[in-house]
C-alpha cells in the first residue's frame, strides 16, 4: 500500500502541474481545452472509501482552481464526478473484472468497457464544468463540451498506452 500512496502522490503532483503549465494555456483551434487531470479520480480502485474519494477529487480541484482562477468550477465539477463514479462503474464496468484495490485502467478492464466508462464521466465533468463557467447551455458550449470530451478522451488514451508499455 505504501508503494500505492508514492505512486498517487507523485501522479496528483504530476498531472496536476502538466494540467496548470502545458494544457491550460494551451487551447486547441481557440475552442478546446482538455483536462487530463481528471483521469486522477477515473483510475482510482474502486474499493476507496466514498469520502476519502471526494475529499482527494476536492483537493485536486481546488488547487486546479487555484492555479487557474476559478473560483471553484473545476473542485465543483470534480467532485460530482467523483460522486457519479461508483454509480457509472456498476452500469459500466463488468462485476468480478477487478479485484478490491486493481486501478481501473485500459488494461485491466478492456477498452470498450473502459472508454466507455470513461467517456461517461468525461461527459459529465466537462458539462458541468462548462455550465458553470458559462451560466449558460446553448449549441456553443455543448459543442466545445463535445469537442473538449473528444481531445480529453485522446488524452486520456494515450497515457493508459504509455503506462502500459511500462
Amino acid at each position: 500500500m505504501n508503494n500505492n500512496l508514492i505512486t498517487y502522490i507523485t501522479q496528483t503532483f504530476l498531472f496536476i502541474i502538466i494540467q496548470v503549465l502545458i494544457l491550460n494555456e494551451i487551447l486547441f483551434f481557440t475552442y478546446i481545452n482538455p483536462f487530463l487531470y481528471i483521469i486522477l479520480i477515473i483510475t482510482l480502485p474502486l474499493s476507496i472509501p466514498k469520502w476519502i474519494l471526494l475529499f482527494y477529487a476536492f483537493f485536486i480541484g481546488c488547487t486546479i482552481d487555484l492555479f487557474s482562477d476559478s473560483l471553484g468550477f473545476h473542485s465543483t465539477a470534480l467532485v460530482f464526478m467523483a460522486f457519479m463514479k461508483p454509480l457509472i462503474s456498476k452500469l459500466t464496468i463488468p462485476h468480478n473484472i477487478l479485484s478490491e484495490t486493481d486501478k481501473i485502467t485500459l488494461d485491466k478492464i478492456g477498452p470498450k468497457s473502459f472508454i466507455t466508462f470513461t467517456s461517461i464521466l468525461t461527459i459529465i465533468h466537462h458539462l458541468l464544468l462548462f455550465i458553470i463557467t458559462h451560466l449558460d447551455l446553448n449549441f456553443n458550449i455543448i459543442l466545445k463540451s463535445i469537442a473538449s470530451v473528444i481531445v480529453t478522451l485522446i488524452l486520456i488514451i494515450i497515457t493508459q498506452l504509455f503506462e502500459k508499455r511500462k
